[in-house]
């Protein structure tokens, strides 16, 4: 039997565009080897054989790092039209584009006489032990099947570098002894400090590519000097190490690729600096200034550090960054979290941000994982238990009925899938008077009404 709730949603649409014209530059006069590709496989459609153009570009060092190219550019250049352009970009940017530029990636390394491996560079994620690293880079796609090379997975690290304070610097024993070493992250704004490079390249060299001793080590040092303890690690790592090149990504709000660059060396801080100016402009954002409730259907290691994007919901377990995350988010009263991915693989590390959760919730938590994980951060206060209701109607009713306000029917009720998918979300009725002050937010639906199952729940 499906019950329905006693309030009126409606959709909305946020208008985040995803623009084609940052893509990162690329030199095409490619006009010969388009006519080679459609005449050796003459079934192959146009738009794959320019997404083929597109991957053999990026992955041979034709980029010329934040020199931007149009749609229009690169399909005068190939002497077609611009559709097929913008499907191969949209192909590029589906969601398993990091397998896909992984592989092009190993297959013009083994062209170039190199024998590559992947290796995880995740810091304590996982469970902080090599067989979870491996499994968890395979559940996208990422496995020696599909790559056709090997991927080595290890916990142990060699010391390539002490600062003078004593600062040990780490690498991953696999990378450290292989001849080179390739970087291959997103950047994206960090979940606990903002500075001039937060989550990207350094952080994969100083956390990530450190592995748990590594991650753990530099969290001891805390975030204040986060930013700059990043720099100084960095640089030493990259005069002991050799870091062939780099490749930096940025999301789009619509969690697709809108800047990719190949990044000498020598360039590394250059371009990490910028690419993480350019994903500060591109991080999804909730345009309300102030929500009752936020429900928030699902939170997982994949979407965000620290579970849910405090970027997003203005939450930030550090008391001494709190002020620069509220500033750019919606106040919110109460936040309800219903599910953990899949992925996460039970992680809910950032469920101390939620006030409140489901009982599905809870039943999904891997406890070892997530404790490993804000251990190894010292961030104890993501980790902290909210309120949990026995089902998803009691979690939004109880924060609702603790909104402070003298008709919880009126509350201001948001409803997103979560803080990376934002470019479509559920709102009270509440919210319209709001909502028509944005030119970037439409309404795409008649008011309804959310239906429950047998057990309260949404799904």
């Amino acid at each position: 039997m499906e019950s329905e709730n006693s309030f009126n949603l409606l959709a909305g649409r946020l208008s985040n565009s995803f623009s084609y014209n940052d893509f990162s530059s690329l030199s095409l006069s490619r006009k010969t080897l388009l006519n080679e590709i459609l005449e050796q496989r003459p079934f192959i459609s146009l738009s794959n054989a320019v997404y083929e153009i597109l991957l053999q570009e990026i992955v041979s060092f034709r980029l010329r790092p934040g020199e931007a190219v149009s749609i229009r550019k690169i399909a005068d250049s190939l002497e077609v039209s611009r559709s097929p352009v913008k499907t191969a970009i949209e192909n590029l940017a589906a969601n398993d584009y990091y397998k896909e530029l992984l592989k092009a990636m190993c297959d013009q390394l083994k062209e170039w006489g190199a024998k590559p491996f992947i290796f995880p560079a995740m810091g304590s994620h996982a469970g902080a032990t090599a067989e979870g690293q491996k499994n968890h880079l395979a559940q996208f796609g990422i496995c020696e099947e599909y790559l056709g090379v090997p991927v080595k997975s290890t916990m142990e690290v060699v010391t390539v570098a002490t600062l003078d304070d004593d600062f040990p610097v780490y690498c991953d024993k696999n990378a450290y002894e292989a001849d080179g070493i390739v970087i291959f992250n997103k950047i994206k704004p960090h979940t606990h400090f903002k500075y001039t490079h937060e989550s990207g390249l350094l952080k994969m060299i100083c956390i990530g590519i450190g592995k748990h001793k590594g991650a753990a080590t530099f969290h001891s040092r805390g975030y204040d000097d986060f930013g700059p303890n990043m720099v100084k690690v960095s640089k030493a790592f990259l005069e002991h190490v050799n870091v062939v090149f780099s490749v930096g990504m940025v999301q789009s709000p619509s969690d697709k690729i809108s800047h990719l660059e190949v990044i000498p060396t020598d360039k590394f801080f250059e371009r990490d600096a910028a690419l993480q100016k350019i994903a500060k402009q591109e991080t999804p954002g909730l345009k309300l200034p102030k929500i009752d409730v936020l429900i928030v259907d699902e939170m997982g290691k994949e979407i965000s550090g620290n579970g849910m994007d405090p970027n997003v919901i203005g939450r930030t377990e550090r008391p001494n960054q709190a002020l620069a995350f509220q500033k750019i988010c919606p106040y919110i009263e109460n936040l309800v979290v219903l599910d953990i991915t899949e992925p996460a693989h039970g992680n809910a590390t950032g469920l101390g941000c939620a006030d409140i959760i489901s009982y599905r919730f809870v039943n999904k938590i891997d406890f070892a994982s997530t404790y490993t994980n804000i251990i190894t951060a010292k961030s104890f206060n993501v980790g902290k238990m909210p309120v949990y209701a026995n089902s998803d109607k009691d979690a939004i009713e109880m924060a609702m009925a603790h909104a402070f306000l003298k008709d919880p029917n009126s509350a201001k009720v948001v409803r997103i899938k979560n803080t990376l998918k934002l470019e479509e979300i559920e709102c009270s009725v509440s919210c319209l008077d709001e909502i028509a002050k944005h030119d970037d937010m439409e309404v795409i639906s008649e008011p309804y009404s959310w239906k429950f199952n047998e057990n309260d729940d949404l799904w």
